[in-house]
């Protein structure tokens, strides 16, 4: 009997060490109870069952604490429960917890075994024989007792609160208004708006509250995040989103019309290789874009439409839309032509359509010209200069401020340049002939002169 007790006390040592229990043996049916400590994780808690059916379960997992199920065993063999923290936080050390995924923690083991056939059954347990069969109810063993459950850690007792008790803006209107369980707001505000201040008070006294105080608002979307973390070190984050009214405050005129400021220049994408700069507008400092090779720089301005371009700034003022564009693969900054530019002799100033690209240039007046166009642009050096458009060619060249003509043209013009050189010979021709029978004429006069003065 002592031996048998000793067996047991080694049995107990095992399952200490063991992260799955190992229970006392029960019959096929009996009901048992598996348990799992937690440890440093918490999360939600997935039971799985060999053998056995659970009949009642624990969800979740905190730390420091334990999770257990009841379960009804199955046939002969080994049932088994087994706790694994789904998704599980590693809190160990409280204030920067962790994610580590799925974590098997361990469970319970036992032995189901069939009771002899000269003892009676059970459903909470199993007995065994250690005489033979003539040996009587005398030599019957007692039923093996279920140990007591492993000894229950203690519960951390450090406060898990993370709501605000109070939540308030300087300026506007908090938008629902405010409740604790409630993470999200919006206020909106004025143009003018610069700044806010956001007060804020944790519900528990031992909590700790990050992200409020006096706040710099820019132009549109501004988000504030206010942080509680409990004593515990779980934390809960409440969203305010402050909207400034995008209105520009500053305003200047270009050909009769009102352009506005930009002040919220987010995802705005400059042009290539501008860089980010200030200017003076009116005597107001605004964000501008400037290329130091190309010696130009722009402002980003809105219309009483909304739309919004690029402008080039020179001098102090608005001088022209500047814009992007690529034309039969080459790229240009597309210009407004000065009105004083816009009258060509032979020519008619009107929109133009090239690979897809609406521009003011020129058409020639002439019909026979009707393929060619001509229009203005910046190259990427800086340069204003002329390009000429062929449609039937589809081909790009600078323009040289000369008409362009057709092969009909050109034949024509070069036949009466021919005629025009065969009639300028006959004309000198005769010319010369006329001025040497002159001559002749005179030196015969002076001749017949001097031969009566000798008579």
């Amino acid at each position: 009997m002592k031996k048998r007790k000793f067996m047991i006390g080694a049995a107990s040592l095992s399952l200490f060490l063991s992260p799955m229990l190992v229970r006392a043996a029960i019959a096929p049916g009996g009901s048992f109870t598996a348990s799992a400590s937690c440890g440093n994780y918490e999360g939600a808690v997935s039971v799985s069952p060999s053998n056995a059916t659970i009949t009642s379960a624990g969800s979740w997992c905190d730390r420091g604490g334990s999770v257990s199920a009841t379960a009804t065993a199955g046939g002969a063999g080994t049932a088994s429960v087994s706790f694994t923290v789904v998704d599980a936080t590693d809190v160990s050390d409280p204030a920067n917890p962790k994610l580590v995924g799925n974590v098997n923690i361990g469970g319970t083991s036992v032995t189901v075994a069939a009771p002899s056939s000269n003892s009676p059954s059970s459903s909470s347990g199993s007995s065994s024989s250690s005489g033979s069969s003539s040996s009587g109810a005398s030599n019957q063993q007692k039923p093996a007792e279920t140990p007591k459950p492993e000894k229950e850690p203690e519960e951390d007792k450090r406060s898990k609160d993370t709501d605000l008790k109070s939540l308030s803006v300087s300026e506007g209107t908090l938008s629902p208004k405010f409740s604790k369980g409630r993470t999200s707001y919006k206020v909106n505000l004025p143009a003018t708006a610069t700044s806010i201040t956001v007060k804020a008070s944790a519900n528990d006294a031992k909590s700790s509250v990050s992200g409020a105080g006096k706040i710099k608002l820019s132009a549109g979307s501004n988000e504030i995040n206010i942080v509680v973390t409990s004593e515990y070190g779980t934390k809960k984050t409440y969203t305010i989103e402050v909207y400034v009214d995008e209105k520009p405050l500053i305003y200047t005129s270009y050909e009769g019309a009102k352009l506005g400021v930009v002040r919220n220049v987010n995802g705005v994408k400059a042009p290539d290789n501008f860089k980010k700069t200030k200017v003076k507008m009116d005597g107001k400092e605004i964000t501008a874009w400037k290329n130091d090779k190309m010696g130009k720089t722009v402002v980003y301005l809105s219309d009483e439409k909304n739309n919004k371009d690029f402008y080039l700034f020179e001098d102090g003022r608005v001088t022209s839309k500047f814009a992007y564009k690529k034309i039969l693969g080459r790229s240009f900054y597309l210009i407004d032509v000065p009105e004083n530019k816009q009258k060509m002799d032979g020519m008619k100033y009107e929109k133009l359509k090239i690979d897809k690209v609406e521009l003011m240039g020129w058409t020639f007046e002439d019909k026979a010209l009707d393929s060619f166009q001509v229009f203005m642009a910046m190259d990427m050096k800086g340069q204003i200069r002329y390009y000429q458009y062929e449609r039937e060619e589809n081909t790009l060249q600078l323009y040289s401020m000369a008409a362009p003509v057709t092969q009909e043209v050109y034949a024509k013009q070069s036949q009466e340049l021919k005629n025009a050189k065969s009639s300028k010979d006959i004309w000198m021709i005769s010319t010369c002939i006329a001025g040497i029978l002159a001559i002749a004429g005179i030196g015969y006069s002076i001749f017949l002169l001097k031969k009566n003065k000798s008579k």
